[in-house]
């Protein structure tokens, strides 16, 4: 496993934020870029086309990554080398996880240090975003989260031979995915100690909170986790995740 951060260019940092500021982003997607950068008017902002949405955020994120050059720079040092100091753990406790041998896969990933607070992802490049805002600790936070889901995805596809474009949302393979995050950091000391987010909560808060038939699901799926066997848990996991679908995404919402 190897991951590279990297300092992109301001047109891919644009873009990024860009993708969560359609007229159809839920507020939970689009708020935060507001709540960071007090120097976009909000009211102004969400009344531009797309082309001025566009402009506007170069004219203004541009002046915010030249200001931070040195800052940026200075943390992409910090980020790799606390990645590289920590990668034999990392291996190891993905390897146990999944079955594999994980040393030898995902010798590709890369993490995008960008002025975008959401932080996406894309499993086809084996690539995400990290908020600049964040220390060498937070960044590999960021990190073990992403590289779950490309693991994950990498021995589900295996298993199962699907359509990767359902691994993405709204897909119920993608919520499952969302859920996993937490129950595999929670079953490896390993990997919860190195992330400072998994104590607050390393999936999306809705999901803390979600009741199926009286108990909370991510209780449930941690249960399920344990007792069975990395493949069984995709199969079994997943089938109750489609029997409650319904209540699952009702309570999403």
């Amino acid at each position: 496993m190897d991951l590279v951060f990297k300092k992109p260019s301001l047109e891919y940092v644009v873009d990024g934020i860009m993708l969560f500021q359609t007229d159809n982003t839920a507020e939970f997607w689009s708020e935060s870029l507001f709540t960071f950068f007090s120097q976009i008017d909000k009211d102004s902002f969400k009344l531009l086309d797309k082309k001025a949405k566009r402009d506007c955020l170069f004219e203004i994120m541009g002046a915010v990554w030249d200001e931070n050059a040195v800052i940026i720079d200075e943390k992409l040092s910090a980020y790799n080398a606390h990645w590289l100091s920590n990668k034999s753990q990392i291996e190891a406790a993905f390897s146990d996880a999944f079955g594999i041998d994980c040393g030898g896969i995902l010798n590709d990933m890369t993490g995008f240090i960008t002025l975008n607070p959401i932080e996406p992802r894309w499993l086809a490049d084996n690539c995400f975003d990290v908020f600049y805002l964040n220390s060498h600790r937070g960044a590999l936070g960021v990190a073990l989260h992403e590289i779950t889901h490309f693991v994950w995805f990498y021995v589900w596809q295996k298993y199962f031979k699907d359509d990767a474009s359902e691994y993405e949302t709204p897909h119920l393979k993608w919520v499952f995915s969302e859920m996993v995050v937490d129950v595999i950091m929670r079953g490896d000391e390993r990997l919860s100690e190195l992330n400072p987010y998994f104590k607050d909560g390393c999936a999306y808060s809705y999901f803390y909170t979600t009741i199926v038939e009286g108990e909370l699901i991510m209780t449930t799926l941690f249960d399920m986790y344990k007792r069975l066997g990395i493949k069984d848990f995709m199969e079994q996991g997943y089938a109750y995740c489609v029997r409650y679908e319904k209540e699952i995404r009702t309570q999403m919402a």
